[in-house]
């Protein structure tokens, strides 16, 4: 099936159902509103980040030099692959007329990549800081992610709240999991009241999801158990109907083959050991589908490490300097993942698209599409949108 010539872009059940499309917010708040509203929930999260967990807010890194193992190779495919480039470190001479194709090569050049995710680069920080068990750091980054075709939730521009915490080795368990896990949604569900409280229009009166909300407590389940529950569906089904029974849920163990042969997840071998990591997905209540809000675990130890690297046939990457350092001990143990920064906006302002918080990168069609689902993206260039009709004055 051609999926253009079927449903344009990207498939129809993507977009929020027509039932739904009133019910995005930005139907009611102003472009400017949706910035402020935006605006106060990074400074809720980070504040909870430093006072519920102790954090400190780090600078981040945008670009890191390649070959040295510390960038994340995300499910390792060529088409993942990070954004690649040189940076020639010479003097250049200025002016238009200057054929740098026939400049001598700098001694100093360097082959540099840009971020992916911090994953295994705030392991690194924590040895460098010299942070304690249950001392920790996080950064608001933004990398790109080249391999992602772009729908309501997924941009080629990720950005999230990278956080790293130090741990004891008797704290890599599943219980210290859901401490930390318990710990990060009290956060996002206490924003959600704060935001609704302080933007009302977010929710349209009258419609059933005004009265949704998220749950207090999340549901955990291991990537077992959810198979064993549905056997028959393939990955994105299985979390849509976890969620739909119990609206949030953690699910354990992302990485490891399932009966059927097919991970839950496809991971990187490097950062997280498979058996104590998860993802927190929750039910948008405008798009209806599944919506992921964090990755995250306990990262891996000597042991886990060297098994994950085997099963992916990767076991010369021991070689690289990072895991070189984590095999030889140098490394602390610890937990951390991410917060999707524009998802976790997304969700909590009840827009429709990922695109109507955050200037991704979209195709023509992709605007086309969204425009006539009723979705106010954020351009990164001059188009062809629809007229909005409404403003209603900022909410104090």
């Amino acid at each position: 099936m051609n999926e253009n010539k079927e449903h344009g872009y990207m498939p129809n059940d993507l977009l929020p159902p027509v039932r739904n499309r009133e019910a995005n917010s930005t139907n009611r708040l102003s472009r400017l509103d949706i910035q402020r509203a935006s605006t106060d929930i990074k400074r809720f999260i980070e504040h909870r980040l430093e006072e519920d967990l102790g954090l400190v807010k780090h600078t981040t890194p945008l670009a890191m030099c390649a070959g040295t193992g510390v960038n994340d190779e995300l499910d390792g495919t060529k088409s993942k692959s990070s954004v690649k480039f040189i940076v020639p470190n010479q003097d250049i001479p200025r002016g238009l007329s200057v054929d740098e194709d026939h400049l001598p090569k700098s001694a100093y050049e360097m082959n540099c990549e840009v971020v992916q995710s911090l994953a295994k680069w705030k392991r690194l920080m924590l040895d460098r800081l010299g942070c304690q068990v249950g001392e920790g750091i996080y950064c608001d980054s933004t990398s790109i992610r080249k391999g992602y075709k772009g729908d309501v939730t997924h941009s080629v521009i990720a950005d999230q709240w990278d956080y790293e915490i130090r741990i004891s080795k008797e704290d890599r368990t599943v219980d210290k999991l859901k401490e930390f896990v318990r710990a990060l949604w009290k956060i996002i569900t206490d924003c959600e009241d704060y935001i609704i409280e302080k933007y009302p229009n977010i929710l349209l009166d009258g419609h059933p999801s005004a009265n949704k909300r998220l749950p207090k407590e999340i549901t955990f389940i291991t990537s077992q158990e959810l198979h064993e529950k549905h056997p028959d569906k393939n990955p994105h089904m299985k979390e849509n109907a976890i969620v739909r029974e119990f609206g949030a849920v953690f699910i354990i163990g992302m990485g490891w083959p399932l009966p059927d042969g097919v991970p839950e997840e496809v991971r990187s071998p490097g950062y997280d050991d498979w058996n104590l990591n998860g993802d927190i997905i929750v039910q948008n209540f405008v798009t209806e589908y599944r919506h992921e809000l964090s990755s995250q675990g306990i990262r891996v130890n000597e042991e886990s490490l060297m098994a994950q690297l085997q099963h992916v046939g990767r076991l010369e990457d021991a070689e690289l300097p990072y895991f070189k350092a984590l095999l030889d001990g140098k490394l602390p143990l610890s937990y951390g993942g991410g917060l999707g920064i524009s998802r976790i906006i997304m969700l909590l302002l009840r827009t429709g698209h990922i695109g109507e918080v955050q200037v991704g990168v979209w195709h023509d069609a992709h605007f086309k599409q969204a425009a006539a689902a009723g979705i106010d993206m954020i351009p990164d260039r001059i188009i062809q949108r629809r007229k909005r009709h409404h403003h209603h004055p900022k909410e104090n």
